[in-house]
C-alpha cells in the first residue's frame, strides 16, 4: 500500500504541475526545454555581470519567455529594468527604413533602382548611386563623415546631406560593401522628402501609430514626447558599472528612436507578412537587425523557416553581443551551446620571428578609419594609436592574442592574399576587420 501511495502521489504532483496558471499557455516538453535553456543561458550571463536587460522569446507563435534580467534587483538602481521599459534601439531604425522604402515602392512612390539625381540635383556621382545601394551599404560612402570636425549631434538633416556630398567614395558604387551610416542619413532625407515631414515623424505616423506601438517614439523632431520608462545606459569604467547619458554628442539625431520589447515584436510580426517579407528577409528566411552604441545593445530576430522570434534589449554594453546572438539562435533550434562561464585565458610563448610578421599598421574602416600600429616589445605585441601605447597583447595561440585574460575578446591575425596579415579585433562583443596598410 505504501508504494501505491507514493506512486499515486508522484502522478498527482505531475498532474498538478501540468495545469497552467491563469493566462499562462501550457508548453510542450520540447518548448519547455527551449525556454529553460534560454533562461539558464541569460541567468548565467547576468550572474557573470555581462548582461542587464530584457528578453522576449516566441517559438511557433507561442510565448516562451518575457523576462527582465538585472545586475541589481533594487528598483531604484540606475541599471534596473522591467519588461515594459523603453530602450534606445539605434540601427534597428535601418530596418524600419527598409520597411518604409518597400512600402513606398509598393505604393508606386519610389523605385529602389532610382539614382540619387532623382532627388538631389548636385549630388556627386548621383547618377550612379541607387537607393538599393544605400540600403545595402554598397554605395561607396564611408561609415561616418570623414573630415568633419565637430559634434554630429548638432547637425540638421540638411547639413548632413551637404556634408555627405563632400565625402570621397571608398569604392566604385555597387562593387563592394561598407557599412555606412552616412548612406542611411541620405535615405532618411529621401523618405522625409516624399512624406513631407521629418523622418522621425514619418516613423511615428507610418509605423508606431498604425501598429499600436504606444511605448515607442523618437527623441528628436517629433510633435509628441513618448518617453515614460526609459532604460538608462551603462558602460564598464575602471571596473565599475557606470551610468552614461543616453544621448551621445557624436551621434546623428535624425533616427534616434526608442521602443519596448513588446512593441518591437509587433513591428516584426507586421513585416514578416506579405507583401513585405519577401522583400525584407534574407535568402535564409530571416529578418533581423542589431543596433547599439555606447552603453546599449538591441536585437530583433525572426526566423520564418524555423518559426521563432526574439527581441533582446540591453542597457549595459559588456555582453559578448554577437556570440550571444549566435548562441541564442542555436538554442532556439535546440542545438548545443557552451553556456556562459568565467574566462581564464592562458598566455603562451611565441617566437619573435612570428611576432614580427604581425608588426605594421591596420586600418579599421568600421571604426571610422581608425589606424592601429602593432609593434613587438620583448615577448609580446603592443598596440599604438597615434604613437601612444594603448594596449599589450599576449598570445593564446600563434595567431590569436588577448589583452584581458578574463575577456573573450581577441586580436586575431589572418593571412591575406598579399601574403601579409589582416586583423580581426573584438570589441565589446563586436568583431571588426583591420586591413594591413
Amino acid at each position: 500500500m505504501r508504494y501505491f501511495l507514493v506512486i499515486f502521489g508522484v502522478l498527482a504532483l505531475a498532474s498538478c504541475k501540468q495545469k497552467p496558471e491563469k493566462g499562462e499557455v501550457l508548453l510542450s516538453p520540447k518548448l519547455e526545454r527551449v525556454r529553460d535553456s534560454v533562461d539558464t543561458y541569460f541567468t548565467k550571463l547576468t550572474e557573470l555581470d555581462r548582461f542587464n536587460g530584457v528578453l522576449l522569446v516566441f517559438k511557433n507563435d507561442t510565448l516562451l519567455l518575457d523576462k527582465a534580467y538585472n545586475l541589481n534587483q533594487d528598483g531604484t538602481s540606475s541599471t534596473y529594468v522591467a519588461t515594459d521599459y523603453q530602450f534606445d534601439i539605434h540601427s534597428i531604425a535601418k530596418l524600419m527604413t527598409h520597411y518604409l522604402l518597400v512600402k513606398l515602392e509598393l505604393d508606386g512612390k519610389l523605385s529602389m533602382d532610382q539614382t540619387l539625381d532623382a532627388y538631389f540635383d548636385d549630388f556627386p556621382r548621383g547618377n550612379e548611386i541607387t537607393l538599393k545601394m544605400l540600403l545595402e551599404h554598397s554605395s561607396g560612402l564611408p561609415r561616418e563623415l570623414i573630415g568633419f570636425e565637430g559634434e554630429e549631434y548638432l547637425l540638421t538633416s540638411d547639413e548632413i546631406l551637404e556634408l555627405s556630398k563632400e565625402q570621397k567614395l571608398l569604392f566604385q558604387p555597387g562593387t563592394d560593401v561598407q557599412y555606412s551610416n552616412v548612406g542611411y542619413e541620405i535615405l532618411y532625407c529621401i523618405v522625409s522628402k516624399i512624406y513631407g515631414k521629418s523622418f522621425s515623424q514619418c516613423v511615428v505616423d507610418e509605423i508606431f501609430e498604425p501598429l499600436g506601438m504606444d511605448s515607442s517614439g523618437a527623441h528628436f523632431f517629433v510633435s509628441k514626447n513618448r518617453v515614460e520608462r526609459m532604460a538608462q545606459n551603462h558602460i564598464l569604467k575602471d571596473g565599475a558599472v557606470t551610468h552614461i547619458d543616453n544621448i551621445q554628442k557624436d551621434e546623428f539625431r535624425n533616427a534616434r528612436f526608442f521602443s519596448a520589447a513588446e512593441d518591437l515584436k509587433k513591428f516584426m510580426d507586421h513585416i514578416k507578412q506579405e507583401p513585405y517579407a519577401s522583400s525584407i528577409m534574407n535568402k535564409n528566411g530571416i529578418i533581423a537587425k542589431d543596433g547599439g552604441s555606447k552603453g546599449i545593445r538591441a536585437q530583433v530576430y525572426s526566423d520564418l523557416k524555423n518559426h521563432f522570434d526574439f527581441v533582446l534589449l540591453a542597457n549595459y554594453d559588456e555582453m559578448p553581443f554577437f556570440d550571444t546572438i549566435d548562441d541564442m539562435v542555436k538554442l532556439m533550434k535546440s542545438e548545443p551551446v557552451d553556456y556562459p562561464k568565467e574566462i581564464n585565458r592562458v598566455a603562451i610563448q611565441v617566437d619573435e620571428e612570428v611576432l614580427q610578421e604581425y608588426a605594421g599598421a591596420y586600418t579599421f574602416a568600421d571604426f571610422d578609419g581608425l589606424v592601429l600600429e602593432i609593434e613587438v616589445e620583448g615577448d609580446h605585441l603592443i598596440v599604438l594609436q597615434e604613437d601612444e601605447k594603448v594596449g599589450e597583447l599576449k598570445a593564446e595561440s600563434p595567431t590569436v592574442f588577448f589583452e584581458d585574460s578574463k575577456s573573450a575578446e581577441s586580436f586575431e591575425f589572418i593571412k591575406n592574399e598579399k601574403g601579409t596579415y589582416d586583423a580581426l579585433m573584438g570589441w565589446k562583443g563586436i568583431v571588426v576587420e583591420g586591413k594591413r596598410k
